[in-house]
């Protein structure tokens, strides 16, 4: 469940009759909505922890209803949001976050923009404080360790992470990567999020730049970032590895074996780079696994 200022927040960038919508729903309904998803000539639905609800199947998204909030989303500034755009997102404020789906003009297999807006996916962002407690407290409250945490889409990697954050800023020298302001959710330069009294945020940096820049200026003990996986954040995580900097990461994947098929994430764990993985389904740490025996495994 999250706070019913996060929904308010979300609600914000919807036009109003469909605000209202929501809004009428019972309060044990509206405590649950994860997701508010938008696709242009179909009706609104909201996705529940373990379902997804259709409020009214007779009100019908229009393309209008998704231009106003994908306006609204981006401040009415899309000259100044194209970057944000074509990589398919809007960083709202308070860690709400817009996924975008359209039509995609590009050059040299680069996108360039985006046009013909047809779906959007507003995710709710949700503070759930003691969540990592227990992890915190078994791996990471003497010293801290390597960890990875892996996990389908939806599957609470980016609060468990939030909440790791906060533990770990408590007591050790933290940087967030905040790639798409999902962590920290920062507001002029302040975190409106919990993530610790010793933390320090790179916010909407690219990820290279943002693990080497805090790495040599900052001086982290641990340094956090979500949802890794591309060739690039190998050179960079082991850099800060190298470093002396202890590493919590995300990356999706359904289950520990499939580790071991993704060549990036597979090349991180074989170089030592984690040492430990655990792996979230339905917001509950379902399995732990030292590094070292999934190589085995994986032989």
């Amino acid at each position: 469940m999250h706070d019913i200022t996060a929904l308010k927040n979300a609600l914000k960038l919807l036009p109003e009759h469909l605000a209202d919508m929501i809004d009428k729903l019972p309060r044990d309904v509206i405590s649950k909505v994860c997701e508010l998803r938008l696709r242009s000539g179909r009706p609104l639905a909201l996705t529940m922890t373990n379902s997804t609800i259709i409020p009214n199947k007779d009100v019908i998204v229009t393309p209008k209803d998704i231009e106003l909030t994908v306006a609204r989303a981006f401040r009415y500034s899309m000259h100044s949001s194209t970057a944000q755009l074509c990589e398919g997102y809007a960083a709202c404020c308070n860690g709400v976050r817009v996924g975008i789906s359209g039509m995609a003009s590009e050059e040299c297999g680069k996108v360039m923009n985006v046009r013909d807006i047809s779906s959007l996916n507003i995710r709710i962002p949700r503070e759930m404080k003691g969540c990592a407690e227990d992890i915190f407290r078994r791996f990471m409250y003497e010293c801290p360790i390597s960890l990875l945490i892996a996990g389908e889409p939806s599957s609470g990697k980016t609060t468990f992470l939030r909440d790791l954050a906060r533990l770990c800023g408590g007591i050790y020298r933290t940087v967030i990567i905040d790639e798409r302001s999902e962590i920290a959710a920062m507001v002029s330069g302040v975190p409106t999020n919990d993530v610790g009294i010793m933390t320090d945020v790179f916010d909407r940096y690219p990820r290279k730049a943002a693990v080497e820049t805090a790495v040599r200026v900052m001086s982290p003990q641990v340094l956090i970032c979500d949802e890794i996986g591309s060739a690039e954040d190998i050179a960079s995580l082991e850099y800060a590895c190298n470093s002396g900097v202890k590493l919590i990461a995300t990356c999706h994947c359904g289950s520990i074996s499939e580790l071991s098929e993704k060549p990036n994430i597979s090349k991180l764990l074989a170089d030592g780079i984690f040492d430990t993985v655990l792996l979230l389904k339905d917001r509950t740490v379902r399995k732990i696994r030292k590094a070292g025996e999934l190589l085995c495994l994986a032989r």
